[in-house]
């Protein structure tokens, strides 16, 4: 048995699922609303009739190949899980937040944009110092070390599949280096495709941080490509996905 694995770091609501996975529904208004902003809000960038005719090519061709896909999310906070009907669609959910410690504990997620609740904020943290979380509000959560996690999913991936890739998105506000490095460190070149937003990891750690960490991709030669929320990460992210797919099952 062959699979993509695909890996959500930070899944959140799972935007990027949806948008290669989701309804025809989802993905065509999103796309409604981008054209929306550009032409009569004056807002985000201009989607061409070529990126909209390539974007709907593209999902088309990674959702017939949906079987071939083994999914698995990673969300930190539990009220975003129980709120968001996203993970049902997962092979599985680990409500757990990875983090570069090298023990198990239990720790605080504080909470984005000072949401109290919890339920509907993306962006929740393990570092308070971020710039749009509150101190004063958070929720507990496990904390496992990102060596240990990948460690144990690499075992429970090669007593399952015969043969296997995986790709990696993420973005875990502030945590991205440690995720791509242990993720690397456990599947080595089975880590065929990364991919997200690392961006927190200068906010939440500084500019060394966040330059060791494009540093290490380029030397170790990991292929890293935007994949957001933002229909204009699409384009680009599910066309390396299908090149990813192609090469693993021609």
């Amino acid at each position: 048995m062959t699979k993509l694995v695909y890996i959500d770091v930070g899944t959140h609501f799972g935007q990027e699922f949806n948008s290669m996975f989701g309804s025809q529904w989802y993905f065509f208004w999103k796309i409604i609303r981008r054209i929306i902003g550009f032409y009569l809000l004056n807002k985000g960038e201009k989607i061409s009739i070529k990126n909209f005719a390539d974007m709907v090519q593209q999902r088309r061709m990674i959702k017939k190949n949906k079987e071939n896909f083994l999914i698995y999310f990673i969300e930190a906070n539990p009220k975003i899980i129980n709120y968001s009907h996203v993970y049902k669609k997962a092979q599985g959910v680990f409500n757990c937040s990875l983090t570069g410690e090298d023990n198990l504990n239990i720790i605080n997620l504080f909470l984005a944009n000072f949401d109290s609740e919890g339920s509907i904020s993306q962006g929740s943290s393990i570092f308070s110092d971020k710039v749009n979380v509150s101190k004063e509000n958070y929720v507990p959560t496990i904390g496992i070390p990102s060596r240990t996690f990948f460690e144990l999913l690499k075992i429970y991936l090669d007593g399952t599949l015969d043969k296997y890739a995986v790709i990696l998105r993420l973005n875990c506000e502030g945590v991205e280096d440690d995720v791509i490095y242990a993720a690397h460190q456990s599947f080595r070149n089975k880590l065929v495709l990364t991919m997200g937003s690392i961006e927190d990891v200068k906010e939440c750690k500084g500019n060394v941080a966040y330059l060791n960490l494009e540093k290490y991709l380029d030397e170790n030669s990991l292929s890293f490509v935007r994949f957001s929320s933002s229909v204009n990460t699409w384009i680009e992210a599910h066309s390396s996905i299908n090149v990813v797919y192609k090469n693993i099952f021609s």
